[in-house]
């Protein structure tokens, strides 16, 4: 009985250590389909064994379209789902742990983006973004106040920094709006930074 329990516990913690020990390529490729719903694992691999060769990552997709693998690295990842919607991925620290940040975006006239967060065995984590009010992104109370009754659609472009763990948040509403009125609403808004700070992210 003794022998098994040892046998039990060396088991798991291999698992554990396997999970841990997982690179962004192997996240990648083990995703879930509901992460990159376009793609395959076949998909993915491809992705993966065509930058190896020094080729263009890109793949037929399941809608007959095509995907592309833009950027990969230790613990950041871009993908172009289709011609409309990109993922990023970025991995970060969460105090004992590691957590994977997952951005979708889609973009027509404006883009709009989603933010959700895992565990590196693509549990969801018990971790959140909240996305700021409109009048957030204006530079000033007095332009918030003039400008803001236009703003009558939330729409946010998210990016994850490929070189550091931040996050830029852009209000896009302003590309559905005629020349005239974003002419004069684009310039009284900035984009917002935030910086990864134990497990969320923190406006600067």
């Amino acid at each position: 009985m003794k022998k098994i329990l040892i046998i039990a516990v060396l088991f798991l913690s291999a698992l554990v250590n396997d999970v841990a020990a997982q690179s962004m390529r192997d996240i990648f490729i083990n995703a879930p389909d509901s992460v990159f719903p376009l793609l395959t694992r076949t998909n993915r691999e491809d992705c993966i064994d065509f930058l190896d060769a020094g080729m263009r990552a890109r793949v037929t997709n399941r809608l007959e379209g095509k995907s592309e693998l833009c950027s990969i690295t230790d613990n950041f990842l871009e993908l172009r789902s289709s011609e409309y919607s990109t993922v990023q991925l970025r991995l970060l620290p969460c105090e004992d742990d590691t957590v994977v940040a997952v951005v979708r975006s889609v973009c027509a006239e404006a883009c709009d983006s989603r933010i959700s967060f895992y565990k590196k065995n693509w549990e969801p984590a018990a971790v959140s973004f909240v996305r700021p009010p409109i009048v957030d992104f204006f530079i000033s109370p007095d332009s918030a106040a003039i400008y803001m009754p236009k703003c009558d659609i939330y729409l946010v472009k998210l990016a994850l920094s490929s070189t550091d763990d931040t996050l830029v948040a852009e209000y896009t509403m302003p590309e559905y709006m005629n020349a005239e009125d974003r002419a004069v609403v684009a310039p009284c808004l900035r984009p917002l930074l935030f910086r990864w700070e134990k497990c969320s992210f923190v406006r600067e």
